[in-house]
C-alpha cells in the first residue's frame, strides 16, 4: 500500500511539472540549451523571391514579391501561399511592397509600374495612369510619411524619386539635386527627425525638406560602391542619428546622421548586402540580407554571425521581415522562402529534450533526497531503537569473620598463639629461620 501511495504521489508531480515544461519549451530564447529551431523551408521553392510585406493588421498575413511571377499571398504565416497577380502585368519583376501607414492598401514597385492593391491583393491596379503624371519606368521602391498617410515616395531606375502629396492621385519630381539617370535602389523616410533617405547606385542621399533637394553623404563610404539599402536606427525605435548602410562591398554604419560613415568591426566588405532589417522588440539587433544568407548583429551592427542552418550555401538571400503572432518569425526570401525558427508555435520538440534532461536529474535528485530523509525518520523510530540490556547486579553477600563466642557470651577473634604463629611461619617459609 505504502508503494502505490508513492507512486500516486510522483505521478502528480510529473503532472504538475508537465505545464511548467510547455511554457519552458515555448520560451524561445535565442542563446544557451533553451535556443531552437533552424531556417524551415515555408514553400515557393521554384520561385526567385525579391521581396517581402507583413500586414500590419494581420501578422499572419505575408506577401511576397517574386522576380518574374507577381506577388504571392499566405494567410497562415508562411504555412502556405497562393499567388495573388490578378491585374498585374506578367512576367513582371517586383521590386518592393509596402503598405501605406493605415495598412488599408498595399503598393507594389514592378517593373511594369507602380500598382496598387486594396482587398489584400486580390486585384491590383495600375497607379500610373495617364492623369497621375507617372513616367513609365521601372519602379524599384516605396516610402510613406507616418505623419502624413497621403504623403507617398516611390524610386524608379531611370527617373529618380517622385512624390505625391495626395494618395497617389497625381504624382510630382523630387529629384532636385539627384544625379540624372541614378538608380533608386531603396528609400526610407523618418518621420521623426522628418528626413527622406535614397540608397542609390551613386551613393547615400538625404533629404530634409520632403524631396526638394538632397544631400550626398557618403564620407567614407568608397565612390565605387553601390549602395542598395539605407535604414536609420530610430525608424525602429533605435538612436537617433544612428544609420545602417548596405553596399556591394559591405555593411556600414553612421552615428551622425549620415555626416561619417565607417565600416563595421566585421565590415563584411567581400559581402553585398541587399537589405537591411531592425528587430521589432530588441533595436539594437540588426540583419540583414546577403548574397552568403542572412547574418544578425546584436550590437548594432559592429560585428555579424549566422542566424542558423537551413538555408542551402549557394542561395542569396535578398530581403527579410518579420511577421507572425507577435512577430516571433523572421522570413527570409530567396529561392523560395524560408522562416525563423522553424516548427513554431508553442510546443517544440526540439527544445523539449534538453528541458526533460534538466527535469529527470531535479527529478531523481528529488527522489533521492526523499529516500535518504525516509531512511532517517526509519532509523529514528522508537522500535526501531535496540539498546543492551542492563547487566544483572549481583547481590552483596557479607562473609563472616571466623569469630569464636567467649565464655561470658561476648564475640571474640582467636588470637594466635606463639607457636602457632611460628608455626605457620614455618609452613611459609619452608624451614625455620
Amino acid at each position: 500500500m505504502a508503494s502505490f501511495m508513492r507512486t500516486v504521489r510522483n505521478i502528480r508531480i510529473l503532472l504538475l511539472l508537465l505545464p511548467l515544461l510547455v511554457l519552458l519549451s515555448a520560451c524561445g530564447p535565442t542563446v544557451g540549451i533553451f535556443a531552437g529551431g533552424t531556417w524551415q523551408a515555408s514553400g515557393l521553392q521554384n520561385q526567385n523571391i525579391r521581396t517581402l510585406a507583413v500586414d500590419p493588421n494581420n501578422l499572419q498575413n505575408i506577401y511576397a514579391g517574386d522576380a518574374q511571377n507577381g506577388v504571392f499571398v499566405s494567410i497562415n504565416a508562411g504555412q502556405n501561399w497562393v499567388q495573388k497577380s490578378t491585374g498585374l502585368p506578367l512576367p513582371t519583376g517586383i521590386h518592393a511592397l509596402a503598405f501605406d501607414n493605415p495598412g488599408k492598401k498595399l503598393y507594389a514597385a514592378t517593373d511594369g509600374g507602380l500598382f496598387v492593391s486594396t482587398d489584400g491583393a486580390q486585384h491590383w491596379n495600375n497607379v500610373g495612369t495617364a492623369k497621375t503624371g507617372l513616367p513609365t519606368d521601372s519602379y524599384t521602391a516605396i516610402a510613406f510619411d507616418l505623419n502624413t498617410a497621403s504623403i507617398i515616395y516611390v524610386g524608379t531606375a531611370h527617373h529618380g524619386v517622385l512624390k505625391s502629396v495626395n494618395s497617389g492621385v497625381s504624382w510630382s519630381a523630387a529629384s532636385a539635386e539627384l544625379p540624372t539617370g541614378d538608380t533608386i535602389n531603396n528609400l526610407i523616410y523618418d518621420s521623426d527627425a522628418h528626413q527622406l533617405w535614397a540608397a542609390t547606385d551613386m551613393g547615400v542621399y538625404r533629404s530634409d525638406n520632403g524631396g526638394t533637394s538632397w544631400q550626398l553623404l557618403n564620407s567614407g563610404i568608397p565612390a565605387v560602391d553601390v549602395i542598395n539599402a539605407v535604414l536609420p536606427a530610430n525608424v525602429s525605435g533605435g538612436t537617433r542619428g544612428l544609420i545602417y548602410a548596405g553596399t556591394n562591398h559591405g555593411f556600414y554604419v553612421s552615428r551622425d546622421a549620415g555626416e561619417h560613415w565607417a565600416s563595421s568591426h566585421d565590415s563584411l566588405a567581400g559581402t553585398s548586402i541587399h537589405a537591411i532589417l531592425i528587430d521589432y522588440q530588441q533595436a539594437t539587433t540588426v540583419y540583414v540580407a546577403t548574397d552568403v544568407g542572412a547574418l544578425r548583429s546584436s550590437d548594432s551592427g559592429q560585428t555579424w554571425g549566422g542566424i542558423s542552418s537551413g538555408i542551402p550555401r549557394d542561395q542569396s538571400v535578398y530581403a527579410l521581415a518579420q511577421g507572425a503572432s507577435g512577430y516571433s518569425q523572421l522570413y527570409a526570401a530567396s529561392r523560395g522562402i524560408y522562416f525563423y525558427p522553424g516548427n513554431s508555435g508553442a510546443f517544440s520538440v526540439g527544445r523539449i529534450i534538453p528541458i526533460l534532461v534538466i527535469l529527470l536529474f531535479f527529478y531523481l535528485l528529488f527522489l533521492m533526497v526523499s529516500r535518504g530523509r525516509r531512511r532517517s525518520r526509519e532509523m529514528l523510530k522508537p522500535e526501531r531503537i535496540v539498546e543492551s540490556p542492563p547487566e544483572p547486579l549481583v547481590p552483596y553477600k557479607a562473609e563472616p569473620e571466623d569469630t569464636m563466642q567467649s565464655k561470658n557470651g561476648h564475640l571474640s577473634t582467636p588470637k594466635l598463639e606463639v607457636g602457632e604463629e611460628n608455626s605457620e611461619g614455618k609452613d611459609s617459609g619452608g624451614k625455620d629461620t
